[in-house]
């Protein structure tokens, strides 16, 4: 047997350096907000969450699409995530036209990809409410003691209970803060459609 010669391992380490250099540049760009706001039909989402309570972090800087929808800490979970929402986005975009699709529909295979541990990166004490001033309610407790398995066990991850805090697609009575969250919105569309 024939061992390989020291110029082919160089070429193939080179090669290699070359493929992961590029991967992650890939990875990097197309994990910006700007990225996904090159498709017309993701501005929406953003005039939607630059209304909503999800506008900026707790240390006053703008959310991007990233910090909630790419989960962070598994690099193989991370890829998946990347992957399939790429291939779908691209798709959506490719074949159907923007008044077709049913974003009321599409919202819950989208919530499947919002990772709990990027809400908890922000929402690290779910004792406190999101402004970190007040305990949360009675009702909050015991959701929040069943989803930490003190209470029984839930299977639902935090978007799951809290849905419609960055994205409005249909308004929803239910949900505290909505009301105003489509006010501002509802403002903020009739401003853009002045210009």
């Amino acid at each position: 047997m024939q061992c390989p010669s020291v110029r082919a391992l160089k070429i193939a380490g080179i090669v290699l350096g070359v493929c992961f250099v590029l991967g992650a540049t890939g990875v990097h760009l197309s994990s910006q907000t700007s990225f996904c706001l090159s498709c017309h039909e993701m501005r929406i989402y953003q005039q939607e969450q630059m209304c909503s309570a999800h506008a900026k972090d707790a240390k006053g800087q703008e959310i991007g699409c990233a910090q909630c929808h790419i989960p962070k800490g598994n690099v193989i979970r991370m890829l998946a995530a990347k992957g399939w929402m790429g291939i779908k986005d691209l798709w959506v975009h490719t074949f159907y036209p923007e008044e077709e699709l049913d974003r009321y529909v599409m919202q819950p295979i989208a919530r499947r990809f919002t990772d709990d541990a990027n809400c908890k990166a922000c929402h690290q004490n779910l004792q406190r409410n999101a402004k970190n001033d007040a305990p949360i309610s009675v009702e909050g407790k015991l959701a929040h003691a069943n989803y930490l398995g003190s209470n029984g066990q839930s299977r639902s991850g935090c978007v799951g209970c809290h849905q419609n805090l960055a994205h409005l697609p249909v308004f929803d009575a239910r949900i505290p803060g909505n009301e105003d969250f489509a006010k501002k919105l509802q403002q903020s569309m009739q401003v853009a459609t002045k210009k």
